[in-house]
């Protein structure tokens, strides 16, 4: 399942949760590559800061070995079938590349 919803609004919520769990909590915003968004960033980290226990900002930092290419490796679909492709040289071959994606929950 997959809900839209704002960062901040999303912590906000959470942090109300997480002192009713004495085991510890954490809170994770899913983040495009913000390399060129250092500003944005900031404003989260002083969100989590000011209200909520304990959260973290997982971006995509994958790395092209062809072009040296360090961001997000794409996903394009053709004809149903799935393939990792580097945005600046469109490297195809997942061997010259390193892909990280981070899954949780439950399905």
């Amino acid at each position: 399942m997959f809900e839209e919803i704002d960062p901040f609004e999303k912590l906000a919520l959470e942090a109300k949760f997480q002192k009713l769990s004495p085991g510890g909590a954490i809170s994770y915003i899913e983040c495009a590559d913000m390399q060129n968004n250092i500003p944005a960033v900031i404003e989260v980290i002083k969100f989590i800061y000011d209200n909520i226990m304990y959260a973290e900002l997982n971006t995509k930092s994958d790395y092209c070995q062809v072009c040296g290419y360090d961001g997000e490796i794409k996903i394009i679909d053709e004809g149903g079938k799935l393939i990792w492709e580097c945005p600046k040289c469109k490297n195809r071959d997942k061997d010259k590349m390193n892909v990280a994606r981070r899954t949780c929950g439950k399905p």
